[in-house]
């Protein structure tokens, strides 16, 4: 461990990350987000425990009745789910808990070796890894975002020194994790690395075409989660809903004096409310597409920087333990350039959001949604302590792309 001032930075950010630990024991922290305030311990896990024996059964993943469902790349369940089903749910977890750290140690590996000569912006960039409170919601619920989010590091870093054909690998190894790793297409595009994307589609269609067929009604039941908006009333928005699509919904139906506990799709809503809605999308998409297509900027890593913060201004379903999904673009961007801002910009996705000021019975487990209680200045607070960030990091990466610069050093 390096020592003096870089030394207490990484020993702060171990700490904390152990504060974490002995908070999935001792809950801790719980009440301070929606999921791990309304949402039992390894919720997201369960679902894959389930698939994986599903697997192991002969029957549809995609027809399991847990949680939200499995909304994965089949192969996920037959290579990493069904794993887990050899052993006894306890354990399962705590063995997906033994590989999420092990990842960790990975991206703080990869660190060490990627930013040069340790001193302070070493030390921060580790103490950003260690202390995200969004991974703390990832071992919680037992989920895989931040081990794609590690792929895609690795995929960063790949891009920074030459490594092709090991990046295009760790992008496709994370579509099968998280298939939302997509978004990163544009980027390979723009750089000419069609082989990548027609390799991944190759991947992705040869490893999920059998289990489709083998199974009717597969393919539909895994558009239906990812791409579609109904199917459950009272879901279309929530408070575990943080992404600009989840905001511009509840704009919209709070403004339109609409329930959200009547709201199933985007048919519910007034054609304005709709429009506004699709906006969001629509003009983030744009946004990113149009830099990535006239960048006049040296970095090679900007643009798959700029699709990935996209995501969440994009997709329908951004979770709070989805902005791991940010620790590689702040971690990249921060070493690259040192900007002291961006550590703000880490803080304020970092640290819990308001919920706990605003909860409805913190603790109590079971579909509970506080934001059907919310006024629309409350619901506008909590969901900008996280999308402000985003759209001001966003509009950077697209201003820094638009503009010539010199490769940084």
């Amino acid at each position: 461990m390096p020592g003096g001032i870089p030394g207490l930075i990484v020993g702060a950010g171990i700490a904390v990350h152990l504060v974490y630990l002995a908070s999935l024991h001792l809950g801790w922290l719980n009440r301070l987000f929606n999921d791990s305030s309304h949402t039992g311990q390894g919720f997201d896990f369960a679902v894959y425990y389930l698939a994986g024996q599903a697997v192991q059964a002969g029957r549809d993943v995609y027809g399991i009745e847990a949680g939200f469902g499995f909304r994965y790349l089949p192969a996920f369940a037959h290579l990493v789910a069904r794993g887990f089903s050899f052993l006894p749910a306890p354990t399962a977890y705590l063995v997906y808990l033994g590989i999420t750290e092990l990842v960790l140690a990975a991206d703080l590996w990869l660190t060490c070796r990627w930013v040069p000569e340790g001193g302070i912006r070493r030390a921060t960039v580790l103490f950003l890894w260690l202390t995200s409170t969004p991974l703390y919601l990832e071992l919680y619920i037992g989920q895989v975002s931040f081990w794609a989010a590690s792929l895609l590091y690795l995929l960063l870093w790949t891009v920074a020194s030459g490594r092709t054909h090991l990046g295009a690998a760790a992008w496709i190894a994370a579509v099968l994790v998280k298939p939302n790793a997509l978004i990163l297409g544009p980027a390979f595009l723009r750089q000419r690395r069609w082989w990548a994307v027609a390799a991944c589609a190759a991947v992705v269609i040869g490893s999920s075409l059998p289990h489709f067929l083998a199974y009717p009604g597969s393919w539909a039941a895994f558009r239906a989660a990812n791409l579609e908006t109904g199917g459950v009333q009272g879901a279309l928005t929530h408070a575990g809903n943080l992404g600009l699509w989840g905001a511009l919904v509840s704009v919209a139906a709070k403004a339109a004096g609409l329930p959200l506990a009547g709201l199933s799709t985007l048919a519910d809503l007034p054609l304005w409310g709709r429009l506004l809605v699709l906006s969001g999308p629509v003009v983030a998409l744009g946004g990113a597409a149009l830099a990535t297509l006239r960048t006049r900027h040296a970095d090679p890593l900007l643009p798959y920087t700029l699709w990935l913060t996209t995501f969440f201004l994009v997709y329908k379903d951004v979770w709070e333990h989805h902005y791991v999904f940010l620790l590689p673009v702040l971690a990249v961007l921060y070493h690259r350039t040192g900007q002291p801002w961006l550590l703000v910009a880490f803080a304020a996705v970092a640290l819990p959001t308001p919920f706990f000021l605003l909860d409805l019975s913190p603790g109590v487990k079971g579909p509970i949604d506080p934001e059907r209680s919310w006024d629309l200045a409350t619901s506008l607070f909590y969901r900008c302590t996280k999308l402000v960030p985003v759209a001001v990091l966003w509009g950077w990466q697209v201003r820094r792309l638009l503009q010539p610069e010199r490769h940084p050093k």
